[in-house]
């Protein structure tokens, strides 16, 4: 009985990924003290470096820094994804890659790591993350059988260049996917001017009592000095001055604004219960006995046309 058939029957998975190495991103120069870090952990565990770089012009350097492999590939974090690596470290700024590509492997991932080291007997990847401003460390095991970490290189020694150091270029094939997300280009979009009134802070609405289009003129030249969303209650939409989504009532939207000016309003039930949540309510209306009065905080007897030109006169 051979070993595949002896795993077989220990139910073991011959179709997994056998997961080897240290495996080390690299596509920028300041990448390359990364190797030296690898190199330390790969002397101590027995096993090669592999860097991944996309200059393959810096592949000799690669090397004299510690790299026995050296893979050339226009986006490493992709490339990364199509390879096992047992361990593989990405630069720190690169953490959306790793990120992915431990995704990718179902790996654990350290971000910025401290202080790493391996332990030869179960194969963990032992490191620290620094917390509230680096006051703490927080300790991580990672158990899986692929363990990715980003390392600030600023943090590392330079690491020692050996121009006698022998490695390869491996040739591959790689050519990386497609991006999920494309460019194109602008979008013929006008943003609608209103927001909804469900969010509005402040609210400016309009009844009956306006009267005409000039009274409404003036109660929208308000909310716009006041910054205010414009609405009307189901007399407003009846009479044409709202459309359906800035109706205020039961029948409509209901609203929870900071301040609620209402113009006109007479305060029916339907229309007072959509306004229940707001926090201050201004009422200007010329009926003192108009139910709206009873849920205001503030009232103004008067012709609500009068009262606006008065009022926008004073705010200038």
């Amino acid at each position: 009985m051979d070993m595949d058939a002896l795993s077989a029957l220990m139910g073991e998975d011959l179709a997994a990924a056998s997961y080897a190495d240290i495996w080390v991103s690299a596509p920028d120069p300041a990448d390359l003290p990364l190797l030296g870090e690898a190199r330390r952990l790969a002397d101590s565990l027995g096993c090669y470096v592999h860097a991944v770089i996309t200059d393959e012009a810096q592949a000799d350097r690669a090397i004299a820094l510690g790299a026995d492999k050296v893979h050339v590939a226009g986006r490493p974090g992709e490339f990364l994804m199509t390879q096992h690596p047992e361990f593989c470290f990405f630069a720190v700024n690169k953490l959306h890659q790793a990120a992915r590509a431990a995704q990718r492997h179902k790996a654990g991932l350290i971000s910025d790591a401290r202080n790493l080291r391996v332990d030869e007997v179960s194969r963990a990847l032992l490191g620290s993350h620094p917390v509230y401003g680096g006051e703490y460390l927080l300790d991580f095991a990672l158990t899986s059988p692929a363990k990715f970490a980003t390392i600030d290189p600023r943090t590392l020694p330079e690491p020692y260049a050996d121009p006698n150091r022998s490695g390869e270029v491996v040739p591959n094939n790689f050519v990386a996917p497609e991006p999920r997300v494309r460019d194109l280009g602008p979008v013929d979009y006008t943003p609608q001017a209103w927001r909804p009134l469900t969010k509005a802070k402040v609210i400016v609405s309009v009844g009956r009592g306006i009267r005409d289009a000039e009274g409404v003129a003036l109660a929208k030249r308000l909310a716009e000095r006041l910054g205010a969303e414009f609405g009307g209650d189901r007399s407003a939409r009846d009479s044409g001055w709202v459309d359906e989504e800035h109706e205020i009532g039961l029948t409509g939207v209901e609203v929870a604004p900071k301040v609620y000016v209402a113009v006109g309003v007479r305060g029916d039930t339907v229309h007072n219960a959509a306004i229940a949540r707001a926090q201050h309510i201004i009422a200007i209306y010329p009926n003192p006995e108009a139910p709206i009065f009873a849920v205001a905080d503030q009232v103004v007897v008067g012709e609500p046309k009068e009262v606006l030109t008065k009022l926008l006169a004073m705010l200038g």
